[in-house]
């Protein structure tokens, strides 16, 4: 099946779930324009990976579709959120204006709760006996202890305190929901070919790939916003590759390396491919920009550059 199949599939599930959850009204335009066009939808592909490479028919459930359509949902409010004026104050999403410059504020705001209220309906459909399993799991995941800890040490400017912040909030506020989709993926294979105790070690060795996953793909978003030969001075102010420059390298190399370790160790062809299709679009974009890039944090991005290229090939 074709990469673009696979992402039509996965659009079309979730309008077909989120139209179920909300009415056709004056206000379902907010919800809509909010979540089509799909983006990436890197997190529903990283639950349809994890189907084909651990299931004994490469199936594809319901059950994984609902969760597929449960993440981006997700995804989406919290990103309704986080571009609004008390939050990152963000203009544009995708290329075009964000849903409270589209809508208005107090319609973002109902709009990112809709949606989150709306995700968890999506997921108590799940039929899996593994459901309280997920629940308990995203839950903690996405959660105060989770995701939206995250977005408060972000926001309260105690991630720019230390490295150690930094990567503490890359770990809660971006790895939770990449650590949701490939776990619970796992977890809603058919109950006979997984059972919890048995297979806990797979499991832990998705949260801990998660969470890998989710720094270097923050410090690879850092990354590529410096890109341009003169930097914003807002951009200066929050980037941290200019302030951490060396900790930042050491610290994406050990991601990105123990993530090609384990697609070495582990028989994962669609997850590998689904990350390697991520990584190589990065890749373009370091790559186009490079020396604009060095001349910001005075360092060599070739090894960094070369480890992409193993892994997106």
């Amino acid at each position: 099946m074709e990469i673009k199949t696979i992402i039509e599939e996965l659009s079309d599930n979730l309008k077909r779930h989120i139209s179920t959850e909300v009415y056709d009204d004056f206000f379902s335009d907010a919800y809509n324009y909010s979540l089509f066009p799909a983006g990436k939808l890197f997190r529903p592909l990283l639950v349809w990976s994890i189907a084909q490479d651990f299931s004994k028919d490469a199936n594809f459930s319901e059950d994984h579709a609902r969760l597929a359509s449960f993440v981006e949902s997700h995804h989406t409010y919290t990103l309704i959120h986080d571009d609004m004026p008390c939050m990152d104050d963000d203009d544009m999403r995708r290329g075009r204006l964000s849903t409270h410059k589209k809508f208005g504020q107090w319609q973002a705001l109902l709009a990112g709760d809709g949606l989150l209220n709306a995700s968890y309906s999506i997921l108590s459909k799940l039929e899996s006996n593994n459901f309280k399993h997920v629940l308990n799991y995203s839950t903690w995941a996405l959660g105060p202890k989770g995701l939206i800890l995250g977005q408060a040490l972000d926001l309260s400017g105690k991630m720019t305190e230390s490295f150690t912040d930094l990567v503490l909030t890359h770990k809660l506020k971006t790895a939770r929901l990449i650590q949701t989709s490939l776990v619970c993926s796992f977890l809603l294979i058919d109950e006979e070919s997984i059972k919890i105790k048995s297979d806990l070690k797979t499991l832990k060795e998705l949260h801990k790939l998660g969470e890998h996953m989710g720094v270097a793909f923050q410090l690879l978003d850092d990354l590529c916003e410096l890109v341009d030969e003169q930097l914003s001075e807002h951009e200066q102010e929050v980037n941290p590759w200019p302030r951490f420059t060396q900790e930042c390298l050491n610290t994406l190399s050990f991601a990105l390396n123990y993530i090609e370790n384990y697609f070495n160790e582990k028989e994962t062809a669609n997850l590998r491919f689904i990350y390697g299709l991520y990584l190589k679009k990065i890749k373009t974009l370091i790559a186009g920009s490079e020396l604009n890039i060095e001349n910001h944090i005075k360092s060599d991005l070739g090894p960094i550059l070369s480890t992409l290229d193993s892994l997106s090939s």
